[in-house]
C-alpha cells in the first residue's frame, strides 16, 4: 500500500525535475541567443573593416557611424533586458520561497483536518458503541433492520410480479381478439353494446375461451399494483423507524459534544481551502513568470526582438551589401580575407539558428510538461488525495505514468484518470448513515471554493464514502 503523501511526494520530485530541465533549457538558449547577438556583432565589425578597406574615408565613415548608432541602440536594449531578466527571475525566486512556505501552512493545516476527521470517527464509534448497550437503542435498532428486511422481500416480490406482468402479459397482449373484449370490458359490470353486438361478442369470448384466460390476464394485471402498494408501505414504515433510530444517534451525538466538533471541522476546513486558493493563486503567477523567462531565454521579450531585428537590418541594408558583393568580385587578398570571415560568421548564424529552433521546440514540450503536472499535482491536493487517509495499491506505479506524461506518451486526463481509478479512502470505523449526516461528515467532493456544510453534509473536502474514509472527491 502507498499512502496519499508518498504519491504527492513522487508528483513533487517529478514536478521538481520538469522544472529543472525547463531552467536548464532556458540556459541553453540565453546562451545561444548571447552568442547571436555577439556574432552579429561581429560581422558588424568586420563590415566596418571592409568599409574602411574599401571605400573612401567619407562614404566608409558613413556607413561605420550608422553601424555605431546601431550598436548603441542595441546595446542599450539589451541593457533594459538585462535589467527585465535579473527582475523576472528575482521574482521567480519569491514567489518560489512564497510557495514553499504556503505549502508547509497547507500541509500544517490538512494534518489538522485529518486528525480532526480522525477524533470525529473515534468518537463517534465510541457513541456507537455506548448507544449498543442501552435496550432502547438495541430495540430500535432491530425493528429499524426489520422494517428494511420487510421492504426489501417487498420490493423484490413487486420487481418480480411487474416482469412477470411485461412477460407473461404478452401473449394476450398480442392476441387482438383477446384485447378487443379485454377493453371492451366484456364479462364485467362496465360492459355496455346492443344486443347484436353482446350476441357477436359472446360468441368471440366462446371461440377463444374468453372467460378463462379472462381471470388469469386480471391476476396478472393486479398482482404488481397490489404488490408494490404494499412495498412502499414497507418503504414508508422503513423509512420511519429508521429516522426514530437517527434521531437517537444525532441527539447522542450532540449531547457528546459532536457539534462543536463540526464547528472546529468547519473551520479548519476553511482555512485549508484558503491557503489552496493562495497556493493556486501563486503557481499560476509563478507559470507565468516562468513563460516571461523563456520568452527572455528565447529571444521573444520586446528588448531582444528589437534588438536583432535592427542588427539584421543593418547587416542587410543596401549599401552594405552593395559593399560585400564588390568585395566578392575583386581579386584583392585583404579583400578575401573579410570577405571569407563574414562568410564563417553567416554559417555560424545559420548554425546557431537551427540549433535556436531546435532548443526552442524541446523547452516548449518541457513547459508544457511542467504545466500539465503542475495542474495535476493542483488536482491531487484539491481532491485531498494526499490526505493521511488516502491510500493506493501497492503495485501502483504513479512515477512510471508521470514519465509517460512528461515524454508526451500519456496524457494529464489519462493520468489523471488512472491515479482517481487507483486512490481509495480508508474505511471508517461508523457507518455513513450514522446520526443522519447531521454531525458526520459525508460524502468528500474535494475543495470547494467558498464552500461549507449544507444539506447535513461535509461539502467542503471530507467525508466518507466508497466504502472509505472521504477526505476527498472525484473529478
Amino acid at each position: 500500500m502507498q499512502y496519499g503523501t508518498d504519491t504527492l511526494s513522487i508528483i513533487e520530485q517529478h514536478l521538481s525535475a520538469a522544472r529543472n530541465q525547463t531552467r536548464a533549457s532556458s540556459s541553453r538558449l540565453e546562451a545561444l541567443n548571447r552568442r547571436l547577438v555577439d556574432l552579429r556583432a561581429d560581422l558588424g565589425e568586420a563590415v566596418r573593416r571592409l568599409a574602411r578597406f574599401r571605400m573612401n574615408e567619407l562614404k566608409a565613415d558613413r556607413i561605420i557611424a550608422h553601424l555605431d548608432e546601431t550598436d548603441r541602440e542595441v546595446v542599450d536594449l539589451l541593457s533594459q533586458r538585462a535589467a527585465a531578466l535579473r527582475e523576472t527571475e528575482q521574482n521567480l525566486a519569491e514567489s518560489l520561497k512564497h510557495q514553499e512556505a504556503l505549502k508547509a501552512s497547507r500541509d500544517e493545516a490538512a494534518r489538522a483536518v485529518d486528525e480532526t476527521l480522525k477524533a470525529l470517527d473515534d468518537g463517534a464509534a465510541e457513541v456507537k458503541a455506548q448507544l449498543g448497550r442501552q435496550e432502547s437503542y438495541s430495540a430500535q435498532e432491530a425493528r429499524a433492520a426489520d422494517a428494511a428486511e420487510r421492504l426489501s422481500r417487498a420490493s423484490e416480490k413487486a420487481d418480480q410480479a411487474e416482469a412477470d406482468r411485461a412477460a407473461k402479459g404478452k401473449p394476450y397482449e398480442d392476441d387482438p381478439l383477446f384485447m378487443y373484449l379485454w377493453k371492451r370490458g366484456f364479462l364485467s359490470p362496465e360492459y355496455k353494446a346492443g344486443p347484436l353486438t353482446r350476441a357477436l361478442d359472446a360468441r368471440v369470448a366462446r371461440m377463444i375461451r374468453f372467460d378463462e384466460t379472462r381471470n388469469n390476464y386480471a391476476m396478472l394485471t393486479q398482482l404488481p399494483v397490489h404488490l408494490r402498494a404494499h412495498a412502499e408501505r414497507q418503504e414508508a414504515i422503513a423509512a420511519e423507524e429508521d429516522r426514530k433510530l437517527r434521531q437517537m444517534e444525532a441527539k447522542a451525538l450532540e449531547d457528546a459534544g459532536f457539534t462543536g466538533r463540526r464547528e472546529t471541522l468547519d473551520a479548519r476546513q476553511k482555512a485549508l481551502e484558503t491557503l489552496e486558493i493562495q497556493i493556486e493563486e501563486e503557481e499560476k503567477k509563478y507559470e507565468s513568470l516562468m513563460k516571461a523567462q523563456a520568452d527572455f531565454a528565447s529571444g521573444a521579450d520586446p528588448f531582444s526582438t528589437k534588438a536583432m531585428a535592427l542588427q539584421v537590418e543593418e547587416i542587410a541594408s543596401d549599401s552594405i551589401a552593395e559593399l560585400y558583393m564588390e568585395a566578392k568580385l575583386t581579386a584583392k587578398a585583404d579583400d578575401d580575407m573579410i570577405v571569407q570571415r563574414i562568410r564563417d560568421l553567416q554559417e555560424e548564424e545559420k548554425r546557431i539558428t537551427e540549433e535556436l529552433k531546435q532548443v526552442q521546440a524541446e523547452a516548449a514540450r518541457g513547459q508544457q510538461g511542467f504545466r500539465e503536472l503542475e495542474e495535476l499535482r493542483r488536482r491531487f491536493r484539491q481532491n485531498r488525495y494526499d490526505s493521511g487517509h488516502s491510500y493506493f495499491p501497492g503495485s501502483f506505479d504513479v512515477g512510471a505514468l508521470l514519465g509517460m506524461l512528461l515524454g508526451g506518451m500519456a496524457s494529464s486526463g489519462d493520468v489523471w484518470e488512472r491515479i482517481s481509478r487507483e486512490q481509495q479512502f480508508r474505511r471508517p470505523r461508523t457507518p455513513e448513515t450514522f446520526g443522519g449526516g447531521g454531525f458526520l461528515p459525508n460524502l468528500g467532493r474535494g475543495i470547494r471554493h467558498g464552500g461549507g456544510f449544507g444539506g447535513g453534509g461535509f461539502r467542503t473536502g471530507g467525508g466518507f464514502g466508497k466504502g472509505g474514509f472521504r477526505t476527498g472527491g472525484k473529478f
